[in-house]
């Protein structure tokens, strides 16, 4: 009874209240569709993209979302303020409507989320232009007569709905297949907008791809199919924290086989640059051991936590690389009388240490040879090696220095040097294949900085055969002493008597001291000192040039303040790592400076303060450009560095823009002043950190002169 006279009683209520002259549903306001002004006829030029703007306004003054549906609406963009545009430039002789008469048939479609959304039908015709071309267009980055070229494009990601329908040539997965708002942050941050780098009029970001946050969006596009025809594979890429989870690879499957390996990874470290931001992320992977071959390139994001995003642009070949070396790539080449470590054999190789090619190796990838390796044709590097039925290798050459003069001639006299060029360590050994020498016989291989000084020689003693025999001589030396260190390795053969020459091949990084037969050999293990580390560049290249004329190199706090006059924070450092905060990552010889953590986190990262200055220096003519290393603050002018002359007036100034860098990265930290003008007078340069506030710190290293720009 009490739930039937509740019921009763809302009845009765409801009744009242809809009685008496009330409001009904049907007499309030509803809400008005938005308006597209109709543009009327609609014709452009071939090879255009600006098709046209369209107007649309909100009766209510609501937020209007604009998009195209249709038949051929995939071939178009169209941004917030209305503007219509083909994703690729048409082609009035090879059109790519749907039923290919030149005339594109879309419609517009505006949502403001609370009416009926607005549709209008639009008819784009394309005309013939003979005149008319594509304009090769970038921001913030530069570009080369080889970036734009047809034939090299492998992709430019500036149409990520025509890429979703490709399925042949692009696999998709995760945000990538779900949304083609790959670039939301480039176009709508207002404070990154202005910087952000990109080949073409988008690139790419998954921070807050399809707007989900910056860390979040994951997935993956895979480019099938792609035939290698230059000497590398070019592209820009930013994000990640250096770990696996984010990145680039170079896929290849072997004929017969349906899985594809692994021939070369980059992982990007720049988590504080969520978009490109020029040069400095231009990256490369060496291909030309692929010529002919058919690959696959895959970018990945598959973290969701911190640093979890990747920007990248524009992938494309040529003979004219650019930025960071990813690695050189060649494909799994078959051992004969040795096992191999598996894919690492090959992936971790030092730059062409297959030694395949020796022509190739001088003449365009860097090696130096003298006496004997100068100057090599594409066989005599291998003397006996390739040419014994008993010889074991790793693809289909090797080196021997016995008969490297020719066929009958002596085994002992030749005699020279094969140079790397540098490379950076990113394992704990060192793994080669080495036979020859004797006790006391100046043959073998030596571990050196990108100076030239030695940093630990290896010499083999097993004299005959003239050839690599087994696993037995699979040798490693142990350079975990040198993580993160640029390096150089050295063939010498510089004994011309008995045992006087040496076998070698494949030369490559591992975790594991490859030994399969368990009689390989241990080559030794690299032991630092304070004079071998002072030459060393870690996460970034030095050569010799950054030691001619060092102004400072920051190896020691208290050494350095005893030269240079130091105030504030910097004053009377209690040890020689005093000055180091976190910058023990990139750095030149032992340490570097970071005021963010100085002198044992006494203020935190922004509250030190202070000032060094050097002594006063001539500018050398020969040596006018003041290079170094530097990050940190936000380019309001607070911290960085200036060059006074003698009277203390200020000739250059220059302010880091890295705030959530709070140490050098790598190589995209070289700054470079000119002080031609200044040639035989005098100056002195000032560090500074002014700022105890937001971003008041800066990283610094290695200022000295030298004869070429570092940046």
């Amino acid at each position: 009874m009490k739930k039937l006279l509740c019921l009763l009683s809302i009845t009765l209520l409801l009744a009242a209240c809809g009685g008496g002259g009330g409001a009904s549903l049907d007499s309030l306001p509803q809400p008005k569709s938005p308006v597209i002004a109709d543009p009327g006829s609609i014709s452009v030029p071939e090879f255009s993209r600006d098709v046209t703007k369209l107007s649309v306004t909100s009766p209510d003054n609501n937020n209007v979302k604009l998009s195209l549906t249709g038949p051929d609406a995939a071939l178009f963009s169209i941004s917030g303020d209305g503007s219509i545009r083909f994703a690729i430039p048409p082609n009035f002789l090879a059109p790519s409507d749907a039923n290919k008469d030149n005339v594109y048939q879309v419609t517009a479609v505006a949502d403001d989320t609370y009416s009926t959304p607005s549709k209008l039908a639009l008819s784009i015709k394309v005309t013939s232009c003979p005149t008319c071309h594509v304009a090769n267009t970038s921001a913030h980055v530069t570009t080369d007569d080889t970036t734009f070229v047809d034939e090299n494009v492998i992709a430019s990601f500036e149409f990520p709905a025509l890429m979703q329908q490709d399925t042949a040539k692009y696999t998709l997965t995760g945000a990538f297949a779900a949304t083609t708002n790959w670039n939301n942050l480039e176009y709508n941050n207002p404070t990154l907008a202005p910087i952000a780098a990109r080949i073409g009029d988008a690139a790419v970001s998954t921070c807050e791809i399809g707007g989900g946050g910056c860390d979040a969006p994951t997935g993956s596009i895979t480019i099938n199919n792609v035939t290698i025809t230059k000497d590398s594979i070019t592209f820009l890429m930013s994000g990640g924290n250096g770990g696996p989870d984010v990145g680039a690879q170079v896929l290849y499957t072997p004929p017969g086989s349906s899985v594809a390996q692994v021939l070369g990874t980059y992982n990007p470290n720049s988590c504080g640059d969520p978009v490109l931001k020029g040069d400095q992320h231009y990256v490369n992977f060496d291909t030309s051991g692929l010529i002919g071959e058919k690959v696959q390139l895959k970018i990945f994001d598959n973290a969701s936590a911190g640093c979890g995003f990747v920007a990248f642009d524009h992938f494309y070949q040529t003979d004219k690389p650019r930025g960071t070396l990813a690695g050189v790539l060649t494909k799994p080449l078959s051992p004969v009388k040795v096992t191999v470590e598996g894919a690492v054999t090959f992936q971790k190789m030092v730059p062409f240490a297959s030694f395949e090619n020796p022509v190739d190796m001088v003449a365009k990838r860097g090696w130096v040879g003298t006496g004997v390796f100068a100057n090599p044709t594409a066989t005599n590097w291998q003397g006996t090696t390739g040419t014994d039925a008993n010889a074991a290798r790793v693809g289909d050459k090797a080196i021997t220095t016995c008969e490297i003069a020719g066929p009958g001639t002596p085994c002992d006299p030749p005699v020279g040097t094969l140079t790397s060029p540098s490379f950076k360590v990113t394992d704990q050994y060192l793994n080669f294949l080495m036979h020859g020498g004797g006790a006391g016989k100046n043959v073998g291989l030596r571990v050196m900085d990108t100076v030239g000084n030695v940093l630990l020689t290896y010499t083999p003693t097993s004299c005959g055969p003239s050839f690599i025999q087994n696993d037995d001589d699979w040798t490693h030396i142990d350079i975990s002493a040198l993580n993160s260190a640029y390096i150089q390795a050295q063939l010498f053969d510089e004994e011309a008597t008995g045992c006087g020459f040496v076998s070698t091949d494949q030369w490559y990084q591992s975790s594991t001291a490859w030994n399969p037969s368990g009689n390989g050999k241990d080559g030794g293990k690299v032991t630092l000192t304070p004079a071998s580390t002072a030459t060393l560049g870690f996460n970034v290249t030095v050569t010799a040039d950054a030691f001619a004329q060092v102004i400072g190199d920051f190896d020691d706090a208290v050494a350095t303040a005893q030269v240079w006059t130091a105030t504030g924070d910097f004053a009377s450092p209690a040890s020689a790592d005093a000055w180091k905060g976190v910058s023990g990552g990139a750095r030149v010889g032992a340490r570097a400076v970071s005021t963010c953590e100085m002198n044992a986190n006494s203020k935190g990262c922004d509250g030190s303060t202070g000032t060094l200055t050097s002594p006063l220096f001539t500018v050398n003519a020969s040596r006018p450009y003041l290079n170094f290393l530097m990050s940190g603050g936000n380019a309001n002018g607070t911290v960085g560095l200036k060059v006074l002359d003698a009277t203390g007036t200020v000739l250059a100034t220059y302010t880091p823009n890295s705030c959530n860098q709070s140490s050098i990265k790598d190589d995209g930290n070289w700054v470079t002043i000119d002080l031609t003008a200044q040639a035989g007078k005098q100056a002195k340069v000032q560090i500074f950190d002014n700022e105890a506030g937001g971003c008041g710190f800066v990283s610094f290293d290695q200022v000295y002169m030298g004869a070429v720009k570092k940046k």
